[in-house]
Order: structure tokens, then sequence, then C-alpha cells
């Protein structure tokens, strides 16, 4: 496969330079040449250039002058400009690295050194021109991702709100069902419980999704009020004590700060944390809700006596649809939003979350939250 060659622009008033110049970059480049210092910023706004040779002392602009006005065009990424000059002393060098100049060539120039130094130059272009487009590449995958992303989000809107709609009539009907049959038919009617039940556990799946999407895009005001965290706990545990079954809830709290807080979003958080650990914990086990305040925060923690988290799969729970067995390839015990929205309520609300291993086996979920005074 043939490549093309690099183009060289050399600018020098001085046709026998330029002649000479040209011979000695025939053989590995395409060489275009320019009389002054005006014409070679003609050949650079017209054709792309992959280094340029200056002059520095032509009769209308500089090979400074020059240089400066090529450095500015930053579209171009970098483009190296060597300067020949007759003049080696320190103060001329100054002078041409203040222009932007990337080598210097003294005259009469030595071919080899010539041919080195420009061969070094192109080679740092072409490094630096597939950086670019390596990260030209990766920006467009990004944009695809956030463009798909967008999609995504809008069109589980769409779907929530069309499967809101009718949901509420299916369970309105159920809930009619269920108290025609009552004292008539006891089988039929524990079929239109479990049909009952089993609609609203879609409404707050769907409801989840919609909470998610609003609070990830901040379309939720928060609605702040004081409230004692024990408070909004015991209201909590009170919400999830029917499906607890065998397992224990016990709450702990040395202190009993009052947060300036979305009462509701707060509650419905602490209520996922306590689903999520009642989910794992054996029969009969025990979890523990902790409240703790360390300087200007305080630290409310949901500890179980499940399983445990792998230490790869800590840094993912936190993540819309980031549970425990579909990361580990597992059957999903839930929707994988629980504690996505546990994260988004306390970023919201400017704290944390954390999981971390129990003392004795199990796992600790915890939110950290700024005290209000």
């Amino acid at each position: 496969m043939t490549t093309t060659p690099p183009t060289v622009l050399v600018a020098d008033d001085d046709p026998r330079n330029r002649s000479l110049l040209a011979a000695f970059l025939a053989p590995t480049c395409a060489v275009v040449e320019a009389a002054s210092g005006e014409a070679a910023l003609t050949v650079f706004a017209e054709r792309p250039v992959d280094l340029v040779l200056l002059d520095v002392v032509m009769p209308d602009l500089s090979g400074l002058e020059v240089c400066q006005r090529i450095k500015a065009h930053g579209e171009r990424g970098f483009v190296p400009v060597v300067l020949l000059t007759g003049l080696a002393d320190q103060e001329h060098r100054n002078a041409g690295l203040a222009a932007g100049a990337d080598e210097f060539v003294t005259k009469p120039f030595d071919r080899r050194e010539l041919l080195l130094r420009v061969g070094a130059l192109l080679r740092r272009r072409e490094q630096e021109r597939r950086i670019h487009e390596q990260e030209a590449r990766l920006q467009a995958q990004l944009d695809e991702l956030r463009r798909l992303q967008a999609f995504k989000d809008e069109l589980f809107g769409l779907i929530v709100h069309d499967v809101r709609n009718p949901l509420t009539g299916v369970i309105g009907f159920l809930d009619l069902l269920v108290h025609a049959l009552r004292d008539k038919d006891p089988r039929l009617t524990r079929y239109a419980e479990l049909a009952l039940e089993g609609g609203r556990k879609v409404e707050e799946v769907l409801g989840s999704v919609l909470e998610v999407q609003l609070l990830e895009g901040g379309a939720v005001p928060l609605h702040r009020a004081r409230r004692p965290l024990r408070a909004i706990v015991d209201d909590a545990v009170s919400s999830v004590l029917g499906s607890a079954g065998s397992v224990s809830i016990e709450v702990q709290a040395d202190v009993d700060p009052v947060l300036e807080a979305d009462v509701r979003l707060l509650r419905r958080a602490v209520e996922n944390l306590l689903a999520n650990a009642l989910k794992y914990s054996p029969p009969r086990g025990a979890v523990v809700v902790s409240i703790r305040q360390e300087g200007e925060q305080v630290e409310l923690a949901v500890e179980d006596r499940g399983p445990g988290v792998p230490d790869p799969l800590k840094g993912v729970l936190f993540q819309k649809f980031g549970s425990v067995e579909a990361r580990s390839g597992g059957a999903r015990r839930g929707h994988g939003l629980g504690l996505h929205l546990v994260k988004l309520v306390a970023s919201a609300h400017g704290g944390a979350v954390s999981v971390r291993d129990r003392e004795g086996g199990g796992t600790t979920f915890a939110m950290r939250l700024p005290v209000d005074h």
C-alpha cells in the first residue's frame, strides 16, 4: 500500500536555497516552494502542509512573523516550523522560540542535520495526528453514547407514561373485584388479590423508573422541611414491616439529628435500603439500622447478615441496574433501581453513599448526609 509523502513548505527569497532544500527533501517529501513570507502564508492557507522551513530574513515578512501567523492556526493541529538562520546567537534563538519555532538550522546547513531534524519533527506530527484522530473517534463514540442514552431515557419516559395510565385502571378494577368476591369465593378472591399485588408491584417499578429519570435530570425540586432523622427512619421501617417476614428490624440511634431534607424522598431512600437488606437476609435474621453523627455529617447505616458482596462488585452496586445477580451473571432478584435511587437522593441532599463488609458477615449500606443546625 502506497502512502502519501508529507508536504514540506520551503519559504526563502533566495532561489538557490530553495532548490538546494528541495533537492535534499525530494526523496521522501513533497516540496512546495514560496519566494516570500506572504507567498508562504498563501500556500499555507490553500493546502495542507506537514512542516514549514522558513528563512528568517525575507524582504516582505520576516520568518518570525510568518511563524507566529502559522502557529496561530490552531485548527491545523501541530505543524512544526524550522527556522533557517545565519544568526546563531542566543538572542535570535530566543526570538525564534518566542515566535513559536520548533527547531533551528543554521546556515550554511548540513544536509544530514537538516534531514534528521525534519524527520524527527515529521514523526512527531504523525504521532500527534494519530492521537488527535483517536481522540476524535472517542469523542464521536461518546457523543453517540449520549445520543443513545437520551433516546433510551425518552423511550423509557414514553413507556412509563403509556403503561401507567391503563395500569391504573387495571389496579382499580382488580381492587373492585377483590371486594366483590370477598365472602363469596375464597379461591377466586385469593387469585384476584395476587393479581392486585402484582399490579401494584409493576406500578412501583414504573414509579421508580420515572423518579430515577427525573432525579438524574435534576427535574425533581426538593421540598425541604426540618425533620428528625429518627422519625423518617421509623416511618420507613413501618412501611416495610409487612414484607419482613421472620426477619427483625432494629433501630440503634445514639443521636437524633434534625435534617433539612425532602422527607418523602429521604424516606423512600431508607425504604430501598431496608428492602435490599430484607431481600438478602436469612430467615429469622436481623437487619440493624444505626444513626451516628460525625462532625457536620450523619451516617445512616443499614446492616444485614446476608451473603455479602464481592469486592469487585462493590463499586457498581449503586449504578443503574447494578444488582449483584446481574453483574455476576445470576438471576436478577430486583429491577436494579433501588440502590441507584438511594445514591441520587443522597447526592441531591449533598451527601454520598457507600457499601462495606459487616463485621462477622453480611453487608452494610450507608448514606452520609449533612446535618442542619
